[in-house]
């Protein structure tokens, strides 16, 4: 846990996430202030990292997965490996 101001941030997420150590570059060359990583397991959710240290778990709307090539969400047909996402289980759409 690191102290910031008058309370606690937590650097690891429940599910055990950490921002990596690598700075995330952009392709002009500039270091991004806050990147966003694909959640290993689930295409709608994805992770900022505050300043590039602080996670935070983020999600996609109903019908949209992240796509991180993009850094966006996106349609599922876009997404290697998560075009089906929506039409597997029920309880996603």
């Amino acid at each position: 846990m690191f102290m910031l101001g008058c309370g606690a941030v937590n650097k690891t997420l429940k599910d055990g996430f950490e921002c990596p150590k690598e700075q995330q570059i952009d392709d002009r060359g500039q270091v991004v202030d806050h990147p966003k990583y694909a959640h290993p397991e689930d295409c709608q959710k994805f992770y900022v990292c505050l300043n590039g240290d602080t996670p935070r778990e983020q999600g996609c709307s109903d019908g949209t997965v992240y796509n991180e090539d993009q850094q966006r969400c996106d349609v599922p047909e876009n997404v290697p490996g998560c075009e089906d996402w929506y039409k597997t289980d029920e309880k996603k759409a």
